[in-house]
């Protein structure tokens, strides 16, 4: 006798039936509920009902569950909605499991002697134990269907079966979505991967199928070749072939592009408060800051910071006041400006420290200096061309890089 599973389709066959064509169903709540849950799945008895009135187009006239009834307050109510009986054995140790078994036996030899003409007999459960009990009710004639979760399933009770459903596969799936499939690709393979080189590519198919319950199988991904669905995601599997066999790896490791060592520069200067804005938007601020504090003998930073950025939209420049306060806080720590004590920065009164005729051209190069220091500092390898592209943008600027350290001193670095 094959084993067959179905799902709720509008193919599925249809049993032979007696002229009664009266159904019994007895559930075996510690096998099929409990293998639902450690599966993650819930048990739903009215998609089974439906299942099972499809399949036999019969009418189900005993309900009966067997079990533990503290286990699932919710899925007892179910139950009884459902119109089943529901037979109680609390589990208190493998003689109390046995129990339940033995009331399904029971129960169901006593419909054969009571004369209840029933056709079809619906087991659900996956327990080897009640294979003379299938055995038995074949004997006199009786369709036997049984349902049960894959993993808590006797093959030799399936076999036995005219017809076994397993649970999983009549539990509708939502389609995965290639986030959802991507993620499960990745955690099948972590898994896999773990203490494996590499393994055959059916195995990780099988394994997406059991994680998904089914639902990478109903999915579009699955449809077609599984190597190109793989090959389409090299960022997770390296697809391997050794003779007709398709084994899986991980990715080859590929090297990322390096950042250049003038960018590298900059983000670290950032990392230290010195921003490096745009060469010719650095030196307008340089200039304009000179010129404020040369003709205002104090002016509090936040205020500074408001007068330039108001000029500079009136006059349709777009530099913006987080700019500004960058090439600020640069003067300060290149003693361009320098702030008094005050409850906070924006707050604190600025005063100009270079002054005379070459203002200008000094506070540039002491801005470009502290730059060229804090470059200086860093772990990375230094290079006059980098630096150079780092704060002017072109290479053509190394010799001034150059001229930089040697007036260190000069400049007070």
């Amino acid at each position: 006798m094959s084993t067959q599973s179905n799902r709720p389709e509008k193919d599925t066959p249809q049993l032979s039936q007696s002229p009664s064509n009266d159904v019994a169903i007895l559930l075996d709540l510690d096998n099929l509920v409990i293998g639902a849950k450690q599966i993650n799945l819930t048990f739903d008895v009215n998609l089974v009902l439906a299942h099972i009135k499809k399949l036999t187009n019969g009418r189900i006239v005993l309900r009966k569950s067997y079990g533990d009834s503290r286990q699932d307050q919710q899925l007892i109510r179910e139950l009884a909605t459902a119109g089943f009986d529901t037979r109680n054995a609390v589990r208190i140790n493998s003689f109390s499991k046995n129990l339940a078994d033995m009331q399904i036996v029971v129960d169901t030899m006593e419909t054969l002697l009571d004369g209840q003409n029933f056709s079809t007999y619906v087991l659900m459960t996956g327990d080897r134990d009640f294979t003379p009990l299938v055995q038995a009710l074949r004997k006199r004639g009786k369709q036997v269907i049984g349902m049960g979760v894959k993993h808590t399933t006797s093959q030799s009770l399936a076999n036995l079966c005219d017809q076994y459903i397993y649970y999983e596969d009549i539990v509708p799936t939502p389609e995965l979505n290639e986030a959802q499939v991507k993620d499960l690709l990745a955690k099948s393979l972590q898994q896999l991967l773990a203490n494996n080189e590499r393994v055959r590519a059916s195995v990780l198919k099988q394994h997406m199928s059991d994680g998904s319950h089914g639902a990478f199988d109903k999915s579009s991904y699955a449809e077609g070749s599984f190597r190109k669905f793989l090959e389409s995601h090299r960022d997770l599997v390296s697809v391997e072939q050794v003779e007709t066999t398709i084994y899986v790896k991980r990715p080859i490791a590929q090297k990322k592009p390096s950042v250049p060592l003038h960018i590298r520069y900059r983000r670290e200067l950032k990392k230290r408060r010195l921003r490096v804005v745009e060469r010719e938007i650095r030196f307008t601020i340089i200039k304009d800051l000179i010129h404020l504090l040369s003709s205002n003998d104090q002016i509090r930073w936040r205020e500074l910071i408001d007068i330039m950025a108001d000029s500079y939209k009136t006059n349709g420049h777009k530099i913006s006041k987080n700019a500004i306060n960058a090439v600020l806080l640069t003067a300060r720590q290149a003693q361009v400006i320098h702030t008094l004590k005050d409850k906070s920065l924006s707050t604190a009164p600025v005063l100009l420290e270079v002054k005379g005729p070459k203002a200008y051209q000094e506070s540039v190069m002491r801005c470009d200096a502290i730059y060229v220091k804090g470059i200086l500092d860093l772990a990375e390898e230094f290079d006059e061309t980098e630096a150079a592209l780092a704060l002017h943008y072109e290479p053509k600027y190394s010799n001034y890089i150059k001229t930089l350290i040697k007036n260190f001193e000069r400049l007070g670095m």
